[in-house]
């Protein structure tokens, strides 16, 4: 399998090889990073661990947080993206790897989310460098596949 997505890898162009692996180093620098810091009553502000919920966003509608699921849903969105740039499609790779783009971008203009299991909602104060360097990931990745289209 490595070695099939090692042929597909070597047809790409500089550019598009670049844009992927500093889109993909982007965003696993972002994992270890806290993505956004929330208001707790009575305690300072707790720092959300990005790699805590890429790894259980998906369980977000069990308890109710669609809105926030929406969210996590750009993760899988950005990697559908990626492949899609693998298969040398590049139209669709540039406008598959917007939604990811609008998805995180987003985020911006929330100002609650659900930070416990029992549905209680919690102030965003400031968002931290791990969502930063997510929302790069995916700049990184629509630029790189942008400049290479409009070449063409």
């Amino acid at each position: 399998m490595l070695k099939k997505i090692n042929n597909r890898f070597n047809f790409l162009s500089s550019v598009e090889k670049g844009a992927v692996l500093l889109s993909i180093i982007l965003f696993i620098a972002s994992l270890a990073m806290p993505a956004f810091f929330i208001d707790r009553p009575n305690a300072k502000p707790e720092a959300m661990d990005s790699l805590t919920i890429v790894l259980t966003g998906w369980m977000y509608p069990l308890g109710g947080a669609i809105i926030p699921f929406l969210f996590w849903c750009a993760n899988p969105i950005y990697l559908f993206s990626i492949c899609t740039v693998l298969n040398r499609n590049k139209k669709a790779a540039f406008y598959i790897s917007l939604v990811p783009c609008l998805i995180a971008l987003a985020f911006t203009q929330m100002d609650k989310i659900m930070a416990s299991e029992s549905g209680s909602e919690s102030a965003i104060t400031s968002l931290a460098a791990g969502y930063f360097l997510w929302l790069s990931s995916f700049l990184v990745l629509t630029i790189g596949v942008g400049v290479k289209l409009k070449k063409k």
